[in-house]
C-alpha cells in the first residue's frame, strides 16, 4: 500500500477512535472538579502525530475537535487550535529527541500539555471561564492526564508501527 494511503487510513482509524472516546463514557475519567472528567480523548492524536507525522495528528486533531464540540459551549476556538496542535507537537518532540523511546514518552507528555493548556488557557482568554477556577481543573486533570499518556502512548506506538509500516 502507498505510504500516502496508510497515513490516510491511520488519520481515520485514530479518528474513528477519537470519535468514539469523545462520545461515550470511554474517552472520560470522573474527577472531583467543576470539569468534572478528564479525558484521554487526545491519544490517538499523539499516536497518529508520532507514527504518521504532523499532518495524520493534525488530521487526528482535527477530528477530535468536530467530534467534541458540544462539550465547548460554543467556544470554537478553544475547541479546534488546541486539537490541531496536539499530534503536531508530540511529532516535532519525537523528532527532536532523534525518534526514541523517551522520544515517544517525552512527545506523548507534549501533546497532552498542548490539549490542556490550550484548552483551558483559551477558555479563560475568551471570557468562558477565570483562572481560579481552572486551576484546580489543570492541577488534577492536568497531571493525571499526564500520567495516563505518558504510561499508555508508547506501549501503542510500539504495537501499532509493528502492525503498519511506514
Amino acid at each position: 500500500m502507498e505510504r500516502r494511503t496508510k497515513k490516510f487510513v491511520l488519520a481515520g482509524v485514530l479518528g474513528a477512535i477519537s470519535v468514539v472516546l469523545s462520545l461515550t463514557p470511554l474517552g472520560l475519567i470522573p474527577v472531583p472538579n467543576l470539569a468534572s472528567y478528564a479525558t484521554t480523548m487526545h491519544i490517538p492524536a499523539i499516536i497518529g502525530g508520532i507514527i504518521g507525522g504532523p499532518e495524520v495528528g493534525a488530521l487526528v486533531g482535527l477530528i477530535l475537535a468536530f467530534s467534541t464540540l458540544h462539550l465547548f459551549a460554543g467556544n470554537v476556538l478553544a475547541c479546534f487550535l488546541p486539537r490541531l496542535l496536539i499530534g503536531v507537537v508530540a511529532y516535532y518532540i519525537w523528532k527532536w529527541s532523534g525518534k526514541k523511546d523517551w522520544g515517544i514518552v517525552l512527545g506523548s507528555l507534549g501533546g497532552t500539555f498542548t490539549n490542556t493548556i490550550g484548552v483551558l488557557g483559551l477558555m479563560v482568554v475568551t471570557g468562558f471561564f477565570t483562572w481560579a477556577q481552572v486551576l484546580p481543573i489543570f492541577v488534577l486533570n492536568g497531571v493525571l492526564e499526564l500520567i495516563i499518556s505518558g504510561i499508555i502512548v508508547l506501549p501503542l506506538v510500539r504495537v501499532i508501527r509493528r502492525v503498519v509500516k511506514f
